[in-house]
């Protein structure tokens, strides 16, 4: 499960450079989880953009690039990111997805700055329901329809369609 918001001055990212980005920080993002990188691990990704006009991130220095600036809040779950190793991982392979993408140039004083947030256990919903992070792994693992099916019941402690499981 990977939610990112990455926030940058207007103009900053094209198009293309949010796609590769994108995908970059979900494979960062579950590797840095212990998750398979699969298209149902996919299915449970969000990285959102958000663009602010110039004139609302103020820094009082004009050195290189005027709009290269760059924020990303990685939203984890507490049982996929239990210690300061954990999180240091974290923080580092979603610089590097940031960094492959933009490069390095005179950003260090203007980031990208990373921060991490730690969901506590019991504090994330998800269609009104508190899941079981860990016995997701095995949904995000699982190599046939079936398995996935019943992996995701016992995640969601409930019945779940098999039409609506990919």
């Amino acid at each position: 499960m990977v939610f990112v918001r990455v926030h940058s001055v207007k103009g900053y990212l094209s198009a293309e450079q949010k796609r590769e980005m994108g995908d970059r920080l979900i494979a960062a993002v579950a590797d840095a989880e212990g998750l398979y990188n699969s298209e149902r691990h996919q299915q449970t990704s969000w990285i959102q953009y958000f663009e602010l006009d110039p004139e609302n991130w103020y820094a009082p220095f004009t050195v290189g690039d005027t709009k290269a600036f760059l924020q990303a809040d990685m939203i984890a779950p507490q049982d996929y990111v239990k210690s300061k190793e954990d999180a240091r991982i974290a923080i580092e392979k979603v610089t590097a997805a940031i960094r492959d993408v933009i490069g390095d140039g005179l950003l260090p004083g203007r980031g990208p700055w990373v921060q991490l947030y730690v969901i506590p256990q019991g504090q994330w919903g998800m269609d009104g329901l508190v899941p079981d992070f860990e016995k997701a792994r095995a949904y995000f693992a699982a190599e046939t329809h079936d398995e996935a099916v019943r992996v995701l019941e016992t995640v969601m402690g409930q019945r779940v369609d098999p039409s609506q499981v990919s």
